[in-house]
């Protein structure tokens, strides 16, 4: 855990909403230039070559190295003359932004397919099942504590806790999850789903809490959690027939549909500005279980 009062992830993703409103919108020039003498020094001194960082975040890193030159970064003030170059320099990264943006929307786009089969192959399979839906983020008070290493190493140790199938993770058919960064505060999170067996489990809930409780300790305190199986919210949802949450019986299309797109929220191509800013390298961003093992009763056994 970093002990720095600077939020590296809000850092982040304030630099892209800058290099976002300059390329694509108008903005104010006096904003501009104000934005780079609040988040430019604080932003380089903490800028770490063994991450990697989107074309947004580069592009920032380019366009002002070009005009600085060797000055320190707390010795740079962004005056008239720096901000109009930055806004001229910037502009010339607008494709390669547009690039990696249809690239990232592409990517959603095959992820939501082969999410889609996968929910649909496990509903076809079990007569009912439970599915639960949690997001796992951290307290506004500590996020300045966690860096990605550590939300890397938290999702690392949650999915090895997922793949064990112990304590609140018995019973477990199906999971899925997507890690994200929020547009505005940069917050990180994971959206994740997990599908447990309807003959074995039944209190959503209780079950998401103690999900949700898994996740606190893993973070050691920092972490938090929102449960989408508050009876009220649920209760509002069902009236008007929209619930994908809790108990789904095969045998009723629509929960069953209200479920596949539940799931698929995982997987949405136009949430651009909540990608990962920054990762490390070999860092998975999403991710569901496999379908066809030997373990799951009632397939044929997969040969080679």
């Amino acid at each position: 855990m970093s002990h720095s009062l600077i939020n590296q992830s809000q850092l982040i993703a304030n630099i892209d909403r800058l290099v976002r409103d300059v390329v694509f919108q108008s903005v104010n020039f006096d904003d501009i230039r104000n934005r780079l003498n609040a988040l430019y020094s604080p932003f380089m001194e903490t800028l770490n070559p063994d991450l990697f960082y989107s074309q947004t975040i580069d592009s920032f890193v380019y366009s002002t190295d070009a005009i600085v030159g060797d000055l320190y970064p707390s010795d740079v003030i962004w005056d008239h003359s720096k901000t109009q170059q930055f806004v001229n320099n910037i502009a010339c990264y607008k494709q390669d932004i547009e690039t990696e943006d249809n690239a990232w929307r592409y990517q959603e786009s095959q992820n939501r397919k082969k999410l889609e089969s996968y929910v649909r192959n496990l509903l076809n399979h079990y007569s009912r099942l439970l599915f639960i839906r949690v997001d796992l983020m951290y307290l506004k008070e500590t996020s300045h504590m966690v860096t990605i290493e550590d939300f890397n190493d938290h999702m690392t140790k949650l999915r090895d806790f997922i793949g064990n199938k112990k304590t609140c993770f018995e019973h477990l058919q199906g999971n899925a999850w997507a890690l994200e960064q929020g547009y505005e505060n940069g917050g990180l999170h994971c959206h994740l789903l997990l599908i447990y067996d309807g003959s074995e489990r039944n209190s959503d809930y209780y079950l998401a809490k103690e999900v949700g409780e898994k996740w606190k300790s893993i973070t050691e305190g920092t972490g938090t959690y929102y449960n989408y199986h508050d009876a009220e919210a649920k209760q509002r949802y069902e009236r008007y027939g929209k619930s994908g949450i809790g108990m789904i019986h095969r045998d009723n299309p629509q929960q069953v549909e209200n479920a596949v797109r539940t799931a698929l929220y995982l997987t949405k191509p136009d949430k651009v500005g909540q990608h990962l800013k920054v990762w490390l390298p070999n860092m998975r961003t999403f991710g569901h279980g496999i379908y066809r093992t030997n373990k799951r009763r009632g397939l044929p056994p997969i040969t080679n």
